[in-house]
Parts: C-alpha cells; structure tokens; sequence
C-alpha cells in the first residue's frame, strides 16, 4: 500500500473502529503519529481518526485540535444553513442540501465528517436573488456566473458553494445530461426545501465521486463515505441502482467502489479487484492531485492507448486543432477556415514563446505516458 503501508493499515483500523464504533485496541507506542497525522489530513479525516484515537486513550494534541475544529464549524455551519434556509423559505426560492450536508449525518458520532464548504442547488432563475441574500447575511460574494456555483464567503472560515446545476457539460457530459432535469427527480420536504430519494442521494454521490476520481482523483474519505452512507441505508434499491448507474456510465465504478468500501472498513480481506483500485484512492488527497489530474486526461485522450502513433497523433492534434475545441478559442478561425494555416504558425509560436514549460512537460507526459492495466 505505497510507502505508507503501515500507517495506511493503521489509518484505516482507526477508520474502521471509529464508523463501527468499535474501541481501538492499539497502544501510542504503536502508531507514528507524526505520519498518521499528514496522511490523515491530506484525506481529510484527522476528525474521523481522532475519535478512534480517543477510545483507546491516546492523546494527540493535533488530533484532538482537528476534532474540536470540526465540530466547532459544523455548529457554525448548521447555524448559518438555518438562517439561509429560513430566507429562501421566505422567497420562495427552492433548494437542495448536497454532499456533506447530507453525509454528516450517517457518521456515528457529531463531528465525524470534516466540511470546508456547504454545496447547495437552488433554482437557477434566482440567483441574483440568492446573492442579495447572501449579502444580507454578511457573505462576500468571491466568484458569480463564472462557474456551475457561486461561491460566498464569511469569517473565519465559512464558504457556501450555491450550485445552479449539479455538474457541468464540459468536464461531465454524461451527468450534466443525466441532471439536466434534476427537478424532476426531487421529494419535496417541506417549505421550499427538496431532497433526494435515499437511492438518488447514493447515485448522485457515486457520480460525483467518479468526476473527482476520473480527473484528479479522489482520496480515502470518498469511500468512507461510501461505506458510512451503505451502513446507514441498508434497504437501498439496488435494481433500480443498477439500471440508473448504467445510464451514467459508471456501473463497474460503483460495483467495485463498493466492494473496496465493504471490505476495506469492514476489516475483511480484499480480493483482487480492491486491491487493484485502493491505490488509486490511496495515493490521492482529498481533491486529488495535478499528476493524477494530467496522467487521466492523458488516458482520456489516449483512450488507454500508449503507442508512438497514438502518441504521435495525439501531440498532432494539439497542433493542428479542429471541431468543438477550434470553434470554443477560435471562432473567428472556425467560421473562416481559409485562414487556418495563419493560425496553425502562430498558435505554436505562440506557445513557445509564452508557454514553453508548459509545452515540454506535456511532450514528456506524452512520452512516457503508459496505459493503465486495471483501467475503469
């Protein structure tokens, strides 16, 4: 299990006793508390571990700081989320807890699940609406249209990320056209609060995770998540799973996601699919990494493929651009393509003048790139 082998077994045992609320029979003198600490915090879990660090009476002062914390903010962000709740009750304007919002709640214990953000959909009609709102309620607004959210912010550390769509075509295709209508899908609750069905909440959860894991990647937490939501729902209607999954595309995904999460925090020994995945969850932070992030566009691009004609026909492409992506930059070249060769001379030299490290490091990508042997 990469260099971390150790503190990797020993991280997930804590993981596992903590969501099994099980006390954990390890000694201080056991753990390497220093690696402990930097693994668990680039997953974001120094919460979850802290807990089960507690029941074998083993005091860590970051730890147990990072416990605090976490909680701490939840109790911010519960309080915040009421007062932004109670104002678009008052404006009619419906809404969607996402994510950890949702997920903080299947863990065992207050505080299990670290948040940085809250990730809410809301009627995209009434954004600018939601953003006087926000501005009521003492939040900067850092980012509005740019994206599929827009992001608010408030001291010390609250973020709100208010989505108008769940994903987005350009990095997504499949799920942005799977959600499209996401309003459809929804259950009233009540005032202009919706919810997912129990089934949908996990589908969507799967699809999110897969965006994160097919382009940066996606580290440990995603499949405790995985693992604490199973738990928590036990009568899931996996027929229909199933047939929902395979519209997104993602139904090996989640078969062997879930087998590695089931094994992996139940203690039981992985076969040999789990063990073929857990290092593409293991060797990820919790957003993933830019090596992860370009080694999978490459795959993407590549289609798995690392032959010098592949290579070289790819490296040409990006020369010699066309179709959506000439017509995206280059409209005016699309429309009057006579004019392509101009382009096709200046684009490069362009590049190297002003780019040229970017150049090179994506050359040798190319180069060295090798296609994946267990590749989803």
């Amino acid at each position: 299990m990469t260099d971390f082998s150790e503190t990797a077994r020993t991280m997930v045992y804590l993981l596992s006793c903590a969501v099994n609320e099980k006390k954990c029979d390890l000694k201080a003198d056991e753990i390497d508390c220093d690696t402990l600490y930097s693994l668990s915090e680039s997953h974001g879990l120094c919460a979850v571990v802290a807990f089960a660090l507690d029941s074998a009476g083993i005091e860590d002062r970051r730890f147990t700081q990072a416990k605090l914390k976490a909680k701490r903010k939840l109790g911010l962000f519960d309080v915040e989320r009421a007062k932004l709740f109670e104002k678009l009750n008052e404006a009619d304007i419906w809404y969607l807890p996402l994510k950890g919002i949702v997920l903080k709640d299947c863990y065992p214990r207050y505080g299990m699940r670290e948040m940085t953000d809250n990730d809410i959909l809301c009627d995209s009609s009434r954004m600018t609406d939601i953003r006087r709102i926000m501005t009521e309620l003492g939040y900067s607004c850092e980012s509005y249209g740019e994206w599929h959210h827009d992001v608010y912010q408030k001291p010390p550390t609250l973020e709100f990320e208010i989505h108008r769509s769940l994903f987005l075509e350009e990095n997504a295709p499949v799920s942005a056209e799977y959600y499209e209508d996401v309003f459809e899908r929804l259950i009233h609750r009540s005032g202009c609060e919706y919810a997912f069905s129990d089934e949908d909440f996990y589908i969507f959860m799967l699809a999110h995770v897969y965006k994160h894991f097919s382009h940066n990647g996606t580290g440990l937490r995603a499949l405790l998540d995985i693992y604490v939501y199973l738990n928590t729902h036990p009568e899931l209607d996996f027929d229909y799973i199933g047939r929902e999954l395979n519209k997104l595309q993602i139904s090996e995904f989640e078969q062997r996601s879930r087998s590695l999460a089931l094994n992996l925090f139940s203690l039981r020994p992985l076969n040999e699919q789990d063990v073929a995945l857990l290092p593409q969850f293991l060797c990820s932070s919790l957003y993933g990494s830019v090596r992860h992030g370009e080694y999978n566009h490459l795959t993407r691009e590549l289609d798995g493929n690392d032959t010098k004609a592949t290579k070289a026909k790819y490296l040409f492409s990006r020369v010699f651009i066309s179709g959506d992506y000439l017509e995206q930059r280059y409209p005016f070249f699309a429309k009057h393509k006579v004019l392509l060769p101009v382009l096709y001379i200046y684009r490069p030299i362009k590049g190297l003048l002003k780019h040229r490290g970017k150049i090179v490091h994506e050359v040798a990508n190319v180069a060295k790139y090798r296609a994946p042997k267990n590749r989803l």
